[in-house]
């Protein structure tokens, strides 16, 4: 496998080289996509990379919330489907982040309304994922450069360990 630098330097690479084809190759080609595309492809290949299931720089990157990511290293085996499915593993840890982040924002609405017992987390929970939604809904395009540029990073880095794989077995 590769090692971190590798990973980055190739994550660099092709989130530029996409923009360079998408400014290319579309018709018109819209300056919010590809930012949207670009900086989630580049979290994603950072921050959210295959080897999160290990002690890895991506799951060092975290910092302090790197803790945050201990239930996905004890459930997802690494180099599985799970984690290094070309586009499975995309799309289980953009899953696992929504989730996350759906948790934290009901457990810091809890604590508040243990403050203000007025304060429903559920309800105040579920009002944001259907604003959510309706956001998503309502700006397909967006929605497309964001969940493609985070589960392409994924690809590509499972890419690279499968091609440096290979190469090491072959010579």
């Amino acid at each position: 496998m590769p090692n971190a630098r590798t990973h980055d330097t190739v994550n660099l690479i092709t989130a530029a080289a996409a923009n360079v084809a998408y400014f290319t190759l579309a018709p018109r080609p819209d300056v919010t996509l590809a930012a949207l595309f670009t900086g989630s492809y580049l979290f994603a290949g950072y921050a959210c990379a295959g080897d999160l299931d290990l002690d890895s720089r991506e799951y060092r990157r975290w910092g302090r919330l790197r803790f945050l990511w201990w239930p996905y290293q004890k459930l997802i085996p690494h180099r599985s489907r799970l984690s290094h499915g070309l586009l499975l593993g995309g799309v289980v840890r953009a899953c696992y982040l929504m989730v996350l982040c759906t948790l934290i924002l009901w457990v810091t609405l809890w604590a508040l309304s243990l403050l203000e017992p007025r304060v429903d987390p559920g309800a105040i929970t579920r009002q944001q994922w259907a604003s959510a939604l309706s956001f998503f809904r309502s700006r397909p395009e967006h929605t497309t450069a964001l969940l493609s540029g985070f589960i392409l990073a994924g690809t590509t880095h499972s890419l690279t360990d499968m091609i440096a794989t290979w190469f090491k077995r072959r010579f």
